[in-house]
Order: C-alpha cells, then structure tokens, then sequence
C-alpha cells in the first residue's frame, strides 16, 4: 500500500506544479520552444498515466491497457532471453519469427492430441515463453504436408484449449446461459484433473503472451478468481442460477424457517457416483438454519461453491497461467475485458472492416473481379459462414479486440491461376475446379481465379466445411 501511495502522490504533484507552470508562463506572456512545452506536457501526462495504472487502471482506455500489456510481454520476453514465437502478435514483421530458434518441437498426433500435450508442454517449464515448433502426425504415423511459421502453433493453442475446454470431457463445465467455461469443482480431486485444469491455464496464458485469440469464453466468477477479486453471493448465478434463487428464497421466506425449510449447515455433491457431505462450520450437520443465521448460511453456502469447493482446480489453472501471463499484468483489466482480451470481439464480425485492411499479392488488386465476387460471397454468408472463413484463414473465428487493423501479418488475398474454359466467365464451359487454400500462418486465403460467382460460392462453401488439418488441397 504505502509503495502505490508513494506513487501516486508523486505523480500527482508533479502533475499539478507542472500545469501551475505552464498556466504562469503563459500569463506572463513568456516565448516558449513549442517542442520544449509539448515535452513539458508530455511527461506530465506520463506520470499521471503510471500513477493510474498503479493505482487505477481501469480509469484509463482498454486499447490504453492492450498497448500496455503487449509492452510487458515485450520486456519480459527480451528480459528472459526468448525470441518470438512465431505466429504471435510480436513476430518480426519481416520474417515472422522464423529465424528465431525453437526452444522445443512438439509432435502432436491429432487422434491423441491432449495426451500428447500434456507429455511435452508442461515440463517445458519457464521455456514456455519462448518460440515453440509444431509437427502434426496424421493418422498413418507421418508427418501432415506443412511447414511451421506461425499457423500450426496457432492450431495447436486453438485445438488443445477446444479439447480440454470441452465439458463432454468432465473436466470443465460450460454456464448454461452463454456458454461461458470453468473447471468443474470435482476436477481438484484428482491428479490427472489437476493436469489438464493447469494445462489449460498454461495454454490460455501463451495464447495472451502471444497476441492469439482463442475460443475460451470464462466465466465471471472464474475470471474474478484468477484476478484475485472476491466472489460473492452476487457472482453465483454466473455459476447457478437456480442456486442463487434458492438462496435468495430462504432470505425472504416469512414463515419459521427452521421448522419449515428444516435446513441445516452442510450441502451435498454427487461425487463418483456417492453423495458427499460437507459441512460448512464445525458440527454443521447438528447445526439447524434459523431465522436469525440464515443470512450467515446463504453467504456461507456461494462461498462453498464459489471458492472452497473450486479452490484447487482454480489454483491449477491459475498456476499454469501465471506461466506466462503475470498476475499482475492481468489486474490491468476488468472480468469481462479478460475475455475481449482472450477471445477478441464476440459479435460477428464485420466485412467492410476486413475489407479495408486487406492486402492482394499474386496478381490481384481490389478491383479484380475474382476479388470482387470473393467479397459478394462473403457479404451473403451466415455469421457461421462467415466465422469458418475467418478461422480457415487465420486461426481463429473473431477478429483482433481493436479490429482487423491490428490483425498482423494482414489479411491477404493471393492469386492462385487454374485452368478454365474460355467462356467460362459467360457460362460456358468448365470454371476452375482447384479448391481455395490458407496458410495461417501468413493470414492469407489462396484464391483461385474462378470466372463464375456461383463457382466462387461453391468452393469456398466446400473448402470452409472440409478443410480440416494440411492434407486438403
């Protein structure tokens, strides 16, 4: 405490002897070097900034803060002695984090894709912020056709957080009103819960260190844990609703609440298949619920399922986390700005905001026609459709948190020349047969020069559906 106060106050001071400055100077009618007074300026604004984010950070612009943190990973990576990882927000422009040197190679077999996840990306410890390789392995036991610059880490990041993430798996449940993720409670009982609850955490934290969006929408209450703010009563319908309701009910209920509700200080939990009690004071189970504790008991109860009972797996994820992403660099932002950081805009995206900051390579330009029915096709497609392009092109379904002009390397159209019937473009004859293709890692649709709109259509609808992994072509 006394540290941030120390701060603040010294900001606040020198901020203000500076304006009174500048305010006297100027009624004196003093010449000032406009360079010299914009300085002056400036670093009175800077000392007030670092005051805010010491202090108060959410007082200052979440792109503010976004730009802060990139600068944090930033250091701690030249700090640390680790190169980009290619594919990340941080690569070099010039060769996208290719010429950096791999700290590790990890082998994934997509029919074992967790296992062998959990094999290799724990025990890299404190390396996990350096520059990952990745090799695919197909089902026949060799290597899939592609070459590593960015796209298949990325792929990896988004195929192993679907596969922990996925609530058929036992581990993590989704909130049924939006959908939002969290570690089930029972996932601290058991070692190997534990393992994916903390992997999880490690490959959500390289997705922030990176700059790479994911499909990990947490939930409230579980975002609040990992930064370190309390969860209350008010956070439970986050987690259960139908919970809270109950709660709420017993604190109105106007009858004889012992006699009626006959309610005492435990709660129950189907657990492998056995109904387990615990107690939430000692001797609970003798200990009736009144008119005049039960304000106590439905606190005690939120924080039973809120933090005692998720404490473990909560801690598992958050120690993979802190892997990457320091926790302090975290409480830079808000619970729902955790998740815009995470997993970029949530709304469907928009084309014309694609549209003006894509680039053409190969022989296309805006006013290609091929370009131009590509665009049509993507104006008449579903948000899903339209999420599928973005994934088969990038990696990931929702765009950057401050749009496509912050989307690096940037979205790139390239020719792809096929062979066509000359009167293809009238209706005649055969259109270009060759399938759409991306590299990821490059952020670029390979497009074919197809000569029909409705060409066009078919074949980015099939290649959106189909392209699964780097056999397609």
């Amino acid at each position: 405490g006394g540290g941030s106060d120390g701060k603040r106050t010294t900001g606040g001071k020198n901020a203000t002897t500076r304006g009174k400055t500048h305010e006297k100077t100027f009624a004196d009618g003093d010449d000032l070097d406009a360079d010299a007074d914009a300085a002056s300026f400036d670093e009175a604004a800077s000392a007030v900034g670092a005051g805010l984010l010491v202090d108060c950070p959410h007082a200052l612009p979440f792109e503010y803060r976004v730009r802060i943190f990139r600068e944090l990973v930033k250091e701690d990576r030249r700090a640390a002695g680790y190169g980009a990882q290619a594919g990340g927000a941080d690569a070099n422009p010039a060769d996208l984090g290719q010429r950096v040197r791999p700290v590790a190679e990890i082998t994934i077999r997509r029919d074992l894709l967790l296992e062998d996840a959990l094999a290799q990306i724990p025990r890299l410890g404190d390396a996990i912020r350096g520059r990952l390789a990745v090799r695919y392995v197909n089902a026949a036991g060799g290597d899939e056709a592609g070459i590593d610059a960015g796209g298949l880490f990325k792929e990896l990041v988004s195929d192993v957080l679907a596969a922990g993430f996925d609530p058929s798996r036992g581990v993590f449940a989704s909130a049924p009103s939006d959908g939002a993720l969290y570690p089930c409670s029972d996932a601290g009982d058991t070692r190997e819960g534990l393992e994916i609850v903390e992997l999880m955490g490690t490959m959500t934290g390289k997705a922030l260190y990176e700059g790479i969006l994911a499909e990990a929408n947490l939930a409230h209450f579980f975002s609040k844990a990992l930064l370190g703010a309390p969860r209350t009563i008010d956070d439970l319908p986050s987690l259960d609703p139908e919970l809270h309701r109950s709660l709420i009910q017993v604190l109105r209920y106007d009858g004889d609440v012992e006699r009626d509700l006959a309610l005492d200080w435990t709660v129950e939990e189907s657990k492998f298949g056995a109904v387990a009690a615990f107690e939430l004071r000692p001797n609970g189970a003798n200990v009736p619920v009144t008119s005049d504790n039960r304000m106590a008991y439905v606190h005690a109860v939120a924080d039973f399922y809120l933090n005692a009972r998720r404490a473990r797996a909560n801690d598992a994820f958050a120690r993979g986390l802190s892997r990457c992403a320091h926790p302090g660099w975290l409480r830079l932002f808000e619970t729902h700005e955790l998740s815009l950081l995470l997993c970029g805009c949530r709304d469907d995206w928009d084309v014309e905001d694609l549209r003006t900051h894509a680039r053409y390579s190969g022989g296309y330009d805006k006013s290609s026609k091929s370009v131009a029915m590509f665009w049509s096709a993507v104006r008449s497609m579903d948000a899903a459709q339209r999420r599928a392009l973005l994934k088969f092109t990038t990696g990931s379904t929702r765009p950057p948190v401050q749009g496509f002009k912050h989307l690096h390397p940037p979205f790139t159209i390239h020719k792809v020349v096929g062979e066509h019937g000359a009167f293809a473009a009238f209706g005649f004859g055969a259109d270009v047969a060759r399938l759409p293709s991306a590299s990821t890692c490059f952020n670029t649709l390979k497009l074919p020069n197809y000569r029909r709109s409705s060409t066009m259509r078919e074949k980015l609808r099939y290649a959106l559906a189909e392209g699964k992994g780097f056999e397609l072509s």
